[in-house]
């Protein structure tokens, strides 16, 4: 009788013990297919939010530097561009999730390669365009940021000359004197505003890049990727250095303009001054 509820106790623990072995088997595979498919929707959504942005990229940038450009313009673009470079991000740390998800079985294994595959060659592609945008709006900026630094250096240089010419003629030349100078330096402010933006874009594009490298790698499968990384590479710092020495040149001249245009008007009022005494000398002496 003890042999056999020994007997009967042994093969309840077996069973209960197959139970538990099963439960824990469907629960870490349940775990598993939740965890591809948390992924799946996070990557996609990016990638959905990523197509949407680059829309509007491309529209924006259609418009820098034409009639349409505007300096709202020129923030929304920068926050869209800041908005990709987070959205990337979070992208790579998705596909790094992917990447570090256990597979417990063959239908995981082919689940994680598809979604791998499908998921990384969409983000691929989209990247690419990404970086295309990029330095074409750089390279539309910096050309609008150059035209706008002549025309100010020109209205500014012209003003100069003609405030010299105009300083005997005008009721007002004090007047003169105080608004150009604030119109000249609103307009080197306005300059080094938007080749700061300038800069932060051309950073924000060697960011990506980087970013870029380090998915192309995650996603090893596609390897031939990573060797047409480097023909995205753009040697922004160039531009910087020559966007600063630009604005440095534009203001000393306009700093020179301006010494010259008030020597000048020194020189014309001391000679007036003197004609003026010379004329009272003589018409009083003539007097007498």
């Amino acid at each position: 009788m003890l042999n056999t509820i020994r007997l009967h106790l042994a093969k309840s623990y077996a069973y209960n013990l197959y139970l538990f072995f099963e439960f824990f088997t469907q629960s870490s595979e349940m775990s598993s297919a939740s965890d591809f498919q948390r992924i799946n929707n996070a990557i996609t959504t990016n990638i959905s939010k990523i197509k949407n942005n680059i829309s509007e990229l491309e529209s924006l940038i259609q418009k820098i530097g034409t009639s349409d450009d505007s300096e709202p313009l020129r923030d929304r673009y920068l926050h869209l561009q800041n908005e990709m470079k987070t959205l990337v991000q979070q992208t790579n740390r998705a596909f790094e999730q992917l990447q570090s998800t256990p597979v417990r079985n063959e239908d995981d294994r082919r689940h994680k390669e598809n979604l791998t595959k499908t998921l990384s060659q969409q983000y691929m592609k989209l990247i690419n365009r990404f970086q295309e945008l990029q330095r074409l709006g750089a390279q539309k900026e910096k050309a609008s940021l150059e035209r706008a630094r002549s025309a100010s250096f020109r209205k500014h240089s012209m003003h100069d000359s003609n405030g010299v010419d105009n300083v005997a003629f005008t009721n007002t030349p004090y007047q003169q004197q105080v608004v150009i100078p604030m119109e000249q330096e609103a307009d080197a402010r306005a300059i080094q505003e938007r080749d700061s933006q300038l800069r932060q874009l051309e950073t924000n594009i060697i960011e990506v890049n980087e970013l870029f490298k380090d998915v192309a790698k995650l996603v090893h499968e596609h390897g031939e990727i990573i060797d047409n990384i480097e023909n995205n590479v753009v040697e922004t710092e160039a531009h910087v250095d020559t966007g600063n020495r630009q604005l440095k040149q534009a203001v000393t001249y306009q700093s020179a303009a301006r010494r010259k245009k008030i020597i000048l008007i020194g020189i014309l009022i001391t000679i007036i001054v003197i004609i003026a005494l010379i004329l009272g000398i003589y018409f009083g002496v003539a007097k007498k």
